[in-house]
């Protein structure tokens, strides 16, 4: 029942070592309204504002939305409350549009955790118009794919997740002037570890990539 289930969610929080307040504390303050203290559940209120149905919750309630939300991101219930922090309103997104914005995402990276992704970035996720956001993070995998031909780019977004929603175009186009093709294949075979480098080569670049786009436009003043 509730009460399990909130004693379930409260066990994941303390089996991550969090040695704060009650984890629910702050989802429903105990049926009397929202409280605003410390705590692993507790909420600010900002996060009350984007999920204002689900801030007057009873703890139980809002415990057995946790536990859907856990089985549907493939993680622990803690887990999801974290995904809740970072993103209030997941709790009050309806399962099917949960399942199918994962669907999608699964689609179009295969090999991929889409679950981790998912719990990464819910808010880039969720937040807007489903079928825009879907078609911004293909063209980003597509864009990907084709600028760096034979690498892993379901782990590269799987570690780097927030390159799905952001302009990384100078920091490929950068590494293209770098490394030849062949390049990016063996190193991806070779090195266990090269979808890390790579995600911290690109993020480098990306920001060097600007800065010389700016002095190039200087020189031609």
């Amino acid at each position: 029942g509730f009460a399990s289930d909130a004693a379930r969610v409260d066990a994941s929080a303390d089996e991550a070592d969090d040695r704060r307040d009650e984890l629910l504390s702050g989802w429903g303050g105990n049926s009397d309204g929202i409280s605003f203290y410390g705590g692993y559940g507790a909420i600010t209120p900002v996060e009350a504002s984007e999920a204002r149905d689900a801030a007057g919750w009873t703890p139980a309630k809002v415990a057995e939305r946790i536990n859907d939300v856990s089985a549907l991101l493939i993680c622990t219930p803690g887990d999801a409350v974290a995904c809740a922090h970072r993103f209030p309103a997941i709790l009050e997104t309806p399962q099917s549009v949960l399942a199918a914005r994962m669907a999608s995402l699964k689609e179009l990276l295969p090999r991929a955790d889409a679950a981790l992704i998912f719990r990464a970035e819910p808010r880039l996720l969720l937040a807007g118009d489903g079928d825009i956001i879907m078609e911004n993070v293909r063209r980003s995998v597509e864009a990907i794919k084709r600028d760096l031909p034979g690498i892993n780019a379901d782990k590269l977004l799987e570690l780097e997740p927030r390159m799905l929603f952001e302009d990384i175009s100078s920091g490929l186009e950068a590494l293209r002037e770098l490394w030849p093709e062949e390049a990016f294949r063996q190193s991806d075979a070779d090195n266990p570890f090269f979808a890390e480098e790579l995600a911290l080569a690109i993020k480098a670049l990306n920001g060097k990539g600007t800065e010389n786009q700016g002095d190039r436009r200087r020189s031609d003043k």
